[in-house]
């Protein structure tokens, strides 16, 4: 049983060294129309946006402190991030407390509500209308 543990605790730090790295490799190569970044296979075919078009240059803003930058890029990129570090510390601090697993903080029948959002979100950042048009990714410059 002892060995079990000392197996999940090394998968939980190769786990989290990689995320880490991850997240400073995301931080510290920017994404531009030449980095080996993935391209948006519906963009490259079609020419139009969809939901997750900018999630990279997103999370690439938000990692270096331009909040702002981050939100024009994709609007949900800051969204998932505070839901998620919401998740990560409310987990964590059930688990420190040593009381069972709360499971996700989402509820299956918010699903069709969330793919409605963000279907309609798709959709209206591909208007060529103008509030319309700062929903797909953008510089602010500076």
């Amino acid at each position: 049983m002892r060995q079990r543990t000392w197996v999940r605790a090394g998968l939980v730090v190769v786990g989290g060294l990689l995320v880490a790295g991850g997240l400073v490799f995301v931080a510290l190569v920017p994404p531009t129309t030449d980095s080996f970044y993935p391209k948006c296979q519906l963009y490259q075919t079609t020419g139009l946006q969809c939901m997750g078009c900018g999630l990279t240059r997103s999370a690439h803003s938000l990692l270096n402190g331009r909040l702002a930058q981050a939100v024009a890029y994709n609007l949900f990129t800051p969204l998932l991030v505070i839901w998620l570090a919401f998740e990560g510390g409310r987990r964590l601090v059930t688990r420190l407390r040593r009381r069972p697993d709360p499971g996700w903080w989402f509820r299956a029948e918010w699903t069709p509500w969330l793919l409605g959002a963000l279907m309609v979100y798709m959709l209206l950042r591909n208007l060529p209308v103008w509030p319309f048009t700062l929903l797909a990714p953008h510089d602010l410059g500076g």
